[in-house]
């Protein structure tokens, strides 16, 4: 298995945050791929089409890294993760194990298995970022899009939804206040990474020194 994750020089502090996180987690490091896009110089608000580019850059990577491995393991940088989850997100069944984000499931913190099923529904994904006009699409909205018509056609192709309790998304968590049981936050539900950066500074959950992305195989791209 192989943890992947992606950033440009304007969120590379938050993704040495989530690093930081899994050091503290016991995390072995050395299963991080994480790739740094040169070309990409700001971080990107939602609902543009820099951050549809974006997103659509991480599913081709993810793609990428589904024929080098036949577990893949992707997290978004805006997460913060409380305990090693590895096992216990690894048990459940299904093509893809994901976050549920109450809309849908989550693109920012799922395992996909390496199946011709699977790769067939990262490739429509991408495809339909390629093909789409509207920029207020990203990977979760054209995940989902395509997953919603697949499982009609697809027989034995599942997609088993990690409890929200235990692996909540920024709302869950933040508004609802669903925290003890939580393995892990991701701070989504908010707009712009200022936003997000500022809400873990709050929380005392920041911590963007070195220490986690020294450990890391690293891609500059």
């Amino acid at each position: 298995m192989r943890i992947i994750a992606m950033t440009n020089e304007g969120q590379l502090p938050m993704m040495k945050n989530m690093l930081n996180s899994a050091v503290k987690a016991g995390i072995p490091m050395e299963l991080f791929h994480c790739y740094i896009l040169d070309s990409q110089k700001d971080a990107a608000s939602y609902n543009t089409q820099q951050f549809q580019n974006i997103t659509k850059r991480k599913l081709e990577i993810i793609r990428d890294n589904m024929n080098l491995d036949n577990e893949v393991f992707w997290i978004d940088n805006d997460i913060v993760l409380f305990e090693n989850m590895i096992q216990d997100v690894r048990r459940y069944p299904g093509n893809f194990v994901m976050q549920d984000d109450l809309w849908g499931v989550c693109t920012g913190f799922f395992i996909v298995r390496s199946t011709m099923s699977s790769k067939y529904l990262i490739q429509k994904s991408i495809q339909c970022l390629e093909n789409s006009k509207n920029t207020s699409k990203n990977d979760q909205h054209a995940f989902n899009e395509e997953y919603n018509k697949f499982k009609k056609t697809s027989f034995g192709f599942h997609i088993s939804k990690l409890p929200q309790e235990q692996y909540p998304n920024g709302h869950v968590y933040f508004v609802e206040n669903r925290t003890s049981n939580a393995k892990m936050v991701h701070c989504n539900y908010l707009e712009k990474t200022s936003e997000k950066v500022q809400r873990f500074k709050d929380i005392n959950m920041w911590d963007e020194s070195d220490v986690g992305f020294n450990l890391v195989n690293k891609y500059f791209i």
